[in-house]
């Protein structure tokens, strides 16, 4: 009988014991170990955060290093003879593009290059009610959710099949087949071919980082980017019409997914998938660089 109480005694105090180890937590060493841990996790995540912004910031400094170099060269072959042009000028991107749409069966892009294009910057009325002089691109078309480049630009449960409704695109013009009317104007030729970039809308998000709060892009289809300034101080920029945007981009090779032949108003249309890098806002008289909107991904 005795040993019997012994015996329920002593389980009693093993299974108190057991329960009390079970509340009581972690020990001293398991709960130092977890910290040391969750240190060290935190330390690792600063370390890539730091890691991630310095490549940022590199990759910034790099696109616009690229973009002040083209600008530069621009400016200065505006003042060159036209032997010292054929001279000093690059390939540019109008000339791969229609090559690699050639009947060259080897024909491919150049990797890692990087294209810069003009565009003319058309000003809007000034708007007094929001204070900003609002602008369009001349040479890009507005693109919502456009079916002509859902093979380019599927969703991603498209899994890049033709017939798919496609993004929010923008088409920038590289080359037009043009031909003169009685006015003496520059105007595309009947059933003249065209050749583009296309790219995603953006204007509609964040892939391109911009430190000048006064321009912002308009997302909407007939203004494409605003300066909110004063009028006094915009017009003489608008009244002689000195304000271009030189866009940085580079073409995707793929061939099986990046190259589209299509038509625009019975215009044969070939177009190559493309990514904005860079986006600069600069005066041509006086090459002042009033905004940057600069890529900081890979």
């Amino acid at each position: 009988m005795l040993s019997a109480m012994r015996l329920r005694i002593s389980l009693f105090i093993l299974i108190s014991s057991l329960l009390s180890s079970a509340c009581s937590g972690p020990s001293k060493e398991e709960l130092r170990r977890m910290q040391l841990l969750q240190a060290q996790r935190a330390e690792l995540a600063a370390q890539q955060a730091q890691q991630a912004a310095l490549r940022r910031q590199q990759l910034r400094n790099e696109r616009i290093q690229a973009a002040d170099q083209a600008l530069a060269a621009m400016h200065i072959q505006t003042q060159q003879t036209p032997t010292q042009k054929k001279q000093t000028q690059q390939i540019p991107a109008q000339e791969h593009v229609k090559l690699i749409f050639s009947d060259q069966k080897n024909a491919t892009l150049p990797s890692g290059n990087t294209y810069f294009q003009t565009f003319q910057l058309q000003p809007a009325k000034y708007n007094y009610a929001k204070n900003k002089q609002s602008f369009s691109i001349v040479g890009m078309r507005n693109l919502p959710d456009s079916k002509a480049y859902s093979p380019l630009f599927p969703d991603e449960s498209a899994r890049y099949q033709p017939g798919q409704k496609a993004k929010s695109v923008l088409e920038f013009t590289l080359l037009e087949e043009t031909e003169l009317n009685r006015l003496g104007q520059q105007l595309l030729k009947e059933n003249g071919k065209r050749w583009v970039a296309a790219t995603l809308n953006i204007k509609n998000s964040s892939s391109l980082s911009n430190k000048h709060a006064d321009w912002v892009w308009e997302p909407g289809l007939f203004e494409d980017l605003s300066w909110l300034t004063a009028p006094e101080i915009s017009y003489p920029y608008t009244a002689k019409r000195e304000l271009q945007i030189q866009i940085g981009f580079r073409l995707c090779q793929r061939k099986n997914r990046c190259y589209l032949n299509s038509d625009y108003q019975q215009h044969p249309t070939q177009a190559v998938r493309a990514e904005v890098l860079s986006a600069v806002v600069f005066n041509t008289r006086t090459h002042e660089v009033l905004a940057r909107f600069i890529s900081e991904v890979e």
